[in-house]
């Protein structure tokens, strides 16, 4: 169960890490002329993509984690809290805002996922 669930974070740290570099990376790629071909990046599909494989990566790692062996609840507050910063990068103030809550959003579910992963690696003390 507990390397399970190392692996998951693994995976769901590096999802996360490219989500937060994908939604910096590409207004600024889209603001090179020669580069708005890629403008199909900066769709909505795949970005509700991203955010329910993140969803669902924080229930299937975070949670039993949690649950059945640290049962400490920070990683899960990190994630929330990065979730909502996504949530709320949705309203579309302007490009800027919808950039910096993703990224800064992503960067609190990644760092939930490492903190998880650490608590996951530490080893119990015998009394």
């Amino acid at each position: 169960m507990k390397l399970k669930n190392q692996t998951i974070d693994l995976i769901a740290l590096t999802s996360s890490i490219i989500c937060a570099i994908h939604c910096a990376a590409i207004p600024i790629l889209l603001s090179f002329s020669a580069l708005s071909s890629i403008h199909f990046l900066h769709n909505p599909l795949i970005e509700w993509s991203f955010i329910s494989l993140g969803v669902i990566l924080v229930v299937v790692s975070l949670w039993p984690s949690y649950r059945k062996i640290h049962q400490r609840s920070m990683p899960l507050w990190l994630a929330a809290i990065g979730f909502v910063f996504i949530g709320i990068s949705r309203l579309d103030f302007s490009l800027w805002w919808e950039t910096g809550n993703t990224v800064f959003g992503a960067c609190l579910v990644s760092y939930a996922h490492y903190r998880n992963w650490k608590l996951l690696s530490v080893k119990p003390h015998l009394h």
